[in-house]
């Protein structure tokens, strides 16, 4: 993947193109195919890491979808499925760190973050029947890739909100354990920081860097074995 995103950045534009969405179709593949492994090959699992399999392969679907689509309504359905990824992933990426960390929460308090998750799609999934999330979006193709023009609306940085507060509980999460010895090493607890830190920089750098290619659909899946990897090294 990585020396694809080299081509990514040397080639011309129309290969250029076909390389990002050749990318796209890769890390769907993949995603699906860890998210078929943990399901089959790991016996103790658990729900979360589940669900943070099951996000990276929808956001990563809905990314290559949206790279192919034709029309607006295809590609605004297609971005919709990358949202639904997009934002039950943080969540679980917060619960898979609660329970490496051993740390408990009270189900209302779960039940209140899924809640404000679903609010937070629906505002997200809401381009082409309200103009709350975009103001305006509008199809380009741009050398054969499609690209969605988008003018952001009034409800958009509740989303960026959203992950902030997500990112900064991780944060709150893994330093409190390794304060409280819930993480006996310093080691562990810097390995989970990394992986928190790996996508806030990465949907930093997308924030305010124009690039062609979501970055996130390859840190995304660097995380969810990151995680798994330092889960399974804790429980041992």
């Amino acid at each position: 993947l990585l020396v694809l995103l080299s081509f990514v950045g040397c080639s011309g534009v129309g290969s250029k193109n076909a390389t990002i969405s050749a990318i796209y179709v890769a890390t769907s593949i993949l995603s699906v195919i860890l998210l078929l492994g943990y399901c089959t090959l790991i016996k103790k699992r658990q729900p979360w890491f589940i669900l943070l399999f099951s996000a990276v392969a929808v956001v990563n679907i809905g990314y290559m979808s949206l790279s192919f689509s034709s029309t607006l309504n295809e590609a605004l359905l297609s971005n919709r499925i990358a949202y639904l990824g997009s934002v039950f992933l943080p969540v679980s990426m917060l619960m898979t760190i609660l329970k490496t960390c051993k740390i408990t929460i009270p189900k209302w308090a779960v039940s209140v973050i899924m809640l404000m998750s679903v609010i937070v799609f629906l505002i997200a999934a809401s381009p082409g029947y309200l103009d709350i999330y975009y103001k305006e979006v509008t199809l380009v193709k741009v050398s054969g890739a499609t690209v969605l023009d988008k003018v952001y609306g009034p409800l958009h940085s509740i989303y960026l909100y959203y992950l902030m507060g997500h990112f900064a509980a991780m944060l709150a999460v893994i330093i409190y354990a390794r304060v409280s010895k819930k993480i006996k090493s310093s080691s562990q607890a810097v390995l989970l920081l990394t992986a928190v830190f790996i996508n806030l920089c990465v949907w930093l750098m997308e924030q305010f860097v124009d690039l062609d290619f979501e970055v996130l659909s390859v840190s995304y899946i660097a995380s969810e074995l990151f995680l798994l990897g330092i889960s399974l090294l804790i429980q041992d």
